[in-house]
């Protein structure tokens, strides 16, 4: 009596063993998606907040492009006033059909009557000018940007951790620490 490998686990190891590094933070590296604010539409102000709507640049974790996506996003004036770092910006995220009703903001063209956006030519910033409130601090898009993991990556978490384990073990030990301070 023989013990028989069915081929397509001895290629599984084969491939594993012959990889250099985790193949689950492989797997976790092609998921990431960053997404990047590259223009903005158009802008809508409410009483307690300004609506962007902006085109996304979608890239992979080596930067290559993969989509174009319209987005739109909501600050409150409180927080657009206050100015927070970049990093802590509170931005929330509005659904692509999500109607708002206010106010239209001119972009790009400082008008006399009414609220605009002067916004600098790389789109990386914009200052709102309203009649009655003045001026706001300038306002940089990175606190539109974010980091996403591909949805596909989830289901095969769970494989990659177990390949891990068999053929690298010491990896689940250090995976945890990466993982949270890598991310």
């Amino acid at each position: 009596m023989g013990c028989s490998v069915s081929p397509l686990v001895a290629l599984a190891l084969a491939l594993g063993l012959g990889a250099q590094g985790c193949i689950t933070g492989d797997l976790l590296d092609a998921a990431r998606r960053i997404e990047r604010p590259v223009a903005f539409e158009d802008a809508v102000l409410t009483d307690e907040r300004l609506v962007l709507r902006y085109t996304a640049l979608v890239t992979n974790d080596l930067g290559e492009p993969l989509v174009r996506r319209e987005c739109r996003a909501a600050i409150t004036l409180a927080d657009l006033r206050r100015s927070p770092p970049v990093e802590d910006y509170p931005v929330q995220r509005l659904a692509d059909g999500a109607r708002v009703e206010g106010r239209r903001v001119v972009l790009r063209a400082p008008v006399p009557a009414g609220p605009f956006l002067d916004i600098d030519s790389g789109d990386e910033q914009f200052i709102l000018h309203t009649g009655e409130d003045g001026t706001y601090p300038a306002f940089h898009s990175a606190a539109l940007a974010r980091t996403r993991t591909a949805p596909w990556a989830y289901p095969l978490l769970p494989l990659t951790v177990a390949f891990d384990a068999a053929t690298d073990p010491v990896l689940l030990f250090f995976a945890p620490m990466v993982i949270v301070l890598g991310d």
